[in-house]
């Protein structure tokens, strides 16, 4: 069985050891453009962090997300290449829509870089194209342009009944 819960200061190893095998293979696809890796480490904003854990307590996979005005933004998913195709990448994403609806913010997005192959996995789990942009930001291995693609999944919000 999978549970999600809050990071925790002795997840740090386990989940950076999860983060840098996930980066290594987006590397082998594309790179931030040398101007940007100092822009998006200086204007990276405050993330909250969830993650995976198997029966064991073990983490197995990490999600981050940014509270915005109109949703809640995945940053990121990584999930240990072993647990791949189990489910735990749907949970996490099912655990930050609670979230969401929790806040009251209709919809979960994510920005993915269409060259990954990562575009038809967020598309098998609800969310829908809604923008494609040659990045500014990112280039392939080989210096070749790359697609941002930006995707969305509207949450149900429960809307409580006005007060008679």
């Amino acid at each position: 069985m999978i549970t999600i819960r809050n990071f925790i200061t002795t997840d740090t190893d386990t989940v950076k050891h999860i983060m840098t095998l996930c980066t290594s293979e987006l590397r082998a696809v594309y790179k931030p453009k040398p101007k940007s890796e100092t822009i998006l480490t200086s204007h990276s904003l405050s993330n909250t962090r969830v993650v995976a854990v198997d029966d064991a307590d073990t983490v197995i996979g990490v999600a981050e997300y940014i509270t915005q005005e109109v949703d809640l933004y995945v940053q990121g998913v990584a999930v240990l290449p072993t647990h791949r195709r189990r489910g735990v990448a749907r949970t996490l994403l099912g655990h930050i829509a609670t979230l969401a609806i929790d806040f009251g913010l209709p919809a979960l997005s994510v920005v993915t870089i269409k060259e990954t192959g990562n575009l038809e996995i967020f598309e098998s789990l609800g969310f829908i194209v809604v923008e494609e942009r040659t990045s500014d930001r990112f280039v392939g291995i080989q210096g070749q342009p790359v697609t941002e693609v930006v995707l969305r999944r509207n949450e149900v919000i429960q809307q409580m009944d006005p007060p008679l």
